[in-house]
């Protein structure tokens, strides 16, 4: 059955499914899959399967900021960022952000899973999860030449994913700067030591992509999920519809039950029931938001916005974590091709008919260079005291917290940082000028300078800082306040600072240093990393984010801080769960993308199994 135009076809489904994104697709795939039972999928987006902006890996950038495919949410002004509000794109189509996305397919090491179940949910460990990263993907093997150049033989048959429906592939169009990124890292001795699916992995390496190679186009949850399985009688996806609350029954017999829900299309309201439950998968941002709607989070909350509550559960909305990014860009060597080439009308002419006549040249990839690093200079005797005399004074340091779990992630963190193995940032490399003053997507990557240049994204991967969602008023229409709190802890700023003074070490190293224009451009203008101080202002001044939002529904004992348990479902409410990002206790390293697939994919078997009989 196709997206619908007018109306639903029948008044109550067994699954409906909130969000027709990256995890609300996998779970119409997996449930719709029995034919005895009914699945709705109501999605605020519209269906632009077919749209070249999100087919074509390389036109990426061009939907962020833009109403028809991004939220494009604010933040609150950052105290510790001077004000700065900081735009997060997230996806307003069928497939959510996996349809915008960077493309990037990175996983998280085996210490950031593991991190979860120490937090009080059994199973959810990286040797239960690591079948469910194998399930969601297939990998495509690189020509003999691609492997060669881009460094893929870290890669292990063994724990790569074989059958899954979302594509993964190594770009066949690269240039002399990705080939220099694995070497560089080599003479830097920090290589990539093992395929990141065996969940041990750090150093530089090229990473995979959701690409398909059939046809170079987006792999997304709405491409491989949904399309292939659009016409199953039992699944029925709406788009262009918002859902405006989760309808709960209160009995003194049964307590909350989550009976249904009431959505909006063209203008007009109607209840639909769910007759088994209602699956939350509106994202970190908006999921605690539906849950506030509805009557469920902190009692003040509600209250001061004249929202009845059915459920007290002060957790919803907190424990707001993201990676923060800053970065800076090098002038490249004249000559060398970078993206900023396509200011150039005839060289992007160029390029959409290499890829439309024959799925050729740049269009083809995004970015696809990483590295995950320890602090360098934490590796030194000296800087091992450094580092011991920084968590001591900071790891327990009192922070204004709705969340009881903190010191035990703190602990967690503090671990990482202890570990010469593991790594605090991820570094990506984009061939291509950014603006990290800028506050919009699309200003942080316009190409408004007429050198050519290469960047470093420096992303701190596993944050102190927590902050919160929460709603503004009773209206769905109304975004929430994010107030992500971004370098509140004080640990965030000295790791990212440190991580940013090491970023000229790695552009004067060889291959990459022959690719970099001695005496070029900087880009921002009169950056200085010549002092530890310096480095901080500039984290301070030039943050953005990596678009990673998470852990705002926490799946943790309710106690800790909880709002699902460790079978996503709402506590204190009946049919009620959540499938997204918002579950994550604590923020992986690395892009999430993979994470939220993998959740999905093991949620699909939760549910399956707690119906297991039913008719």
């Amino acid at each position: 059955m196709s997206s619908m135009e007018h109306s639903i076809t029948e008044k109550s489904y067994d699954y409906i499914i909130i969000g027709g994104g990256t995890a609300g697709l996998v779970l119409a795939n997996r449930l719709s899959a029995d034919s005895r039972v009914s699945v709705l999928v109501i999605e605020a987006g519209s269906d632009r399967l077919s749209d070249p902006k999100i087919t074509t890996p390389g036109l990426l950038t061009l939907t962020y900021d833009d109403p028809q495919y991004d939220w494009s949410f604010d933040t609150v002004p950052q105290d510790q960022l001077y004000g700065k509000c900081v735009s997060h794109s997230r996806g307003k189509v069928l497939g959510g952000s996996s349809a915008i996305n960077a493309l990037a397919l990175i996983y998280p090491p085996r210490s950031s899973i593991d991190a979860w179940e120490r937090l009080g949910n059994e199973g959810w460990n990286w040797d239960a999860m690591s079948p469910f990263y194998r399930r969601f993907h297939t990998f495509n093997q690189p020509s003999e030449q691609t492997a060669d150049a881009l460094g893929t033989g870290y890669i292990d048959d063994n724990v790569q994913g074989r059958t899954g429906p979302i594509q993964a592939s190594f770009p066949e169009f690269y240039g002399p700067l990705g080939k220099a990124w694995p070497e560089t890292f080599k003479n830097l001795n920090f290589p990539l030591n093992s395929d990141p699916l065996s969940g041990q992995s750090s150093g530089g390496y090229s990473y995979l992509s959701t690409v398909d190679p059939t046809n170079w186009e987006r792999s997304h949850a709405g491409s491989a999920y949904y399309a292939p399985i659009a016409d199953r009688p039992n699944l029925q996806v709406l788009t262009d519809t918002i859902v405006e609350k989760i309808l709960l029954e209160k009995s003194d017999m049964d307590g909350v039950i989550a009976k249904g829900v009431m959505f909006r299309h063209n203008g007009i309201s109607q209840p639909c029931l769910a007759l088994r439950e209602v699956i939350l998968c509106a994202g970190a941002i908006q999921s605690p938001q539906l849950l506030e709607l509805s009557g469920i989070g902190s009692s003040e909350i509600l209250e001061s916005h004249g929202v009845q509550v059915l459920v007290d559960n002060p957790h919803v909305g907190e424990n707001f974590q993201d990676h923060p990014m800053t970065g800076m860009s090098f002038e490249v060597i004249d000559g060398l091709p970078t993206i900023d080439m396509i200011r150039d009308p005839q060289v992007i002419q160029e390029a959409q008919n290499a890829y439309q006549s024959s799925r050729q040249g740049p269009l083809t990839a995004g970015f696809h260079s990483v590295a995950s690093l320890p602090v360098v200079e934490f590796l030194t005797e000296r800087g091992q005291a450094e580092l011991a005399n920084l968590l001591e004074e900071h790891v327990d340091v009192t922070i204004t917290t709705a969340q009881p779990s903190i010191s035990t992630q703190h602990q967690t963190l503090r671990s990482i940082l202890e570990s010469p193995s593991e790594g605090s940032i991820i570094i990506g490399m984009g061939a291509c000028q950014m603006h990290f003053d800028q506050a919009l997507q699309k200003d942080i990557y316009a190409i408004t300078e007429p050198e050519n240049y290469i960047s470093f994204l420096v992303s701190l991967a596993q944050p102190f800082s927590r902050g919160s969602v929460h709603i503004t008023s009773p209206s769905v229409s109304d975004p929430p306040s994010i107030d992500p709190r971004y370098l509140s802890h004080p640990l965030d700023v000295e790791i990212l600072a440190r991580h940013m003074m090491y970023i000229p070490t790695i552009a004067k190293t060889e291959p990459l240093a022959s690719l970099v224009k001695d005496g070029g451009r900087l880009l921002p203008e009169g950056i200085d990393l010549q002092s530890l101080n310096s480095a901080k202002e500039h984290c301070k001044r030039h943050i953005i984010t990596n678009n990673h939002p998470c852990g705002t529904c926490a799946m943790m004992p309710v106690e800790m801080g909880g709002v699902v348990d460790s079978r996503l479902k709402v506590y204190g409410v009946k049919g009620l769960r959540v499938v997204d990002a918002s579950i994550f206790p604590m923020i992986p390293r690395g892009n999430i993308q993979s994470s939220v697939y993998a959740v999905a994919e093991k949620a699909a078997d939760l549910i399956v199994e707690d119906w297991k009989g039913e008719k």
